[in-house]
């Protein structure tokens, strides 16, 4: 990153980063500053490249603001990361990233809030109300909306819907799912402090808590 651009990018930290986190900020393809907070860190070095699958490399990739839940595959430790890039007479020139620990995650992060999302089925698209969405999924590149009457193909993917649900509604329980806590019908334990979810569908569907998300899962619902 170009260090005239320094000065600006410090006054970018106001707009996403609040006292007690850690910031992180690179270039293109490394980090050129990490500053920890006592709540999490990622042992960071400037001179480290950005791993694929951090908030950074999310936001460097797509070229605009993410709020993106990251696993510990990543830095061997869960965060969640809001990152702005850098963009210079329309080139990206780097990020900033904050970095939460997943227990002090934002109550709102940035994006667009919707009260519904719009599923399609083989007979066209239909409006659904958040709060009547179970869960949501996605595999082989689709992501499902999951009601009790049916599941419905979303156009959104995870690190979209992410930023556009209500965190105190919908939690990451995988990487591959969401889950509305008040569709919750039990929590089983299950192998490696893991859990299985059943809903309250009549089919009692099942969704995973993997073990990448299963502590902050623990430690948002209190048990």
């Amino acid at each position: 990153m170009d260090n005239t651009l320094v000065p600006e990018v410090l006054q970018m930290v106001g707009q996403v980063i609040p006292e007690g986190v850690s910031i992180a900020i690179s270039d293109g393809s490394q980090y050129v500053y990490y500053q920890p907070s006592a709540s999490i860190d990622l042992k960071i070095v400037p001179g480290d490249r950005v791993r694929e699958g951090s908030a950074t490399h999310k936001a460097l990739e797509v070229k605009s603001k993410v709020a993106h839940h990251v696993e510990s595959r990543v830095f061997g430790v869960p965060y969640y990361g809001i990152s702005l890039p850098v963009i210079s007479q329309g080139h990206v020139e780097g990020c900033i990233t904050a970095i939460y620990a997943p227990s002090a995650m934002p109550i709102a992060p940035p994006g667009p809030r919707l009260s519904f999302l719009v599923g399609r089925d083989e007979n066209g698209w239909l409006p659904i109300p958040v709060n009547e969405i179970m869960y949501i999924s996605s595999n082989e590149g689709k992501t499902r909306l999951h009601t009790v009457n049916g599941a419905y193909v979303n156009k959104y993917n995870m690190a979209e819907l992410e930023c556009m649900l209500s965190p105190g509604q919908f939690v990451r329980c995988h990487r591959s799912y969401f889950v509305n806590l008040e569709a919750i019908r039990f929590i089983h334990p299950h192998f490696h402090s893991t859990f299985i979810l059943e809903m309250k569908d009549k089919a009692k569907s099942r969704v995973p808590v993997s073990q990448s998300y299963a502590s902050s899962f623990r430690q948002l619902l209190g048990f």
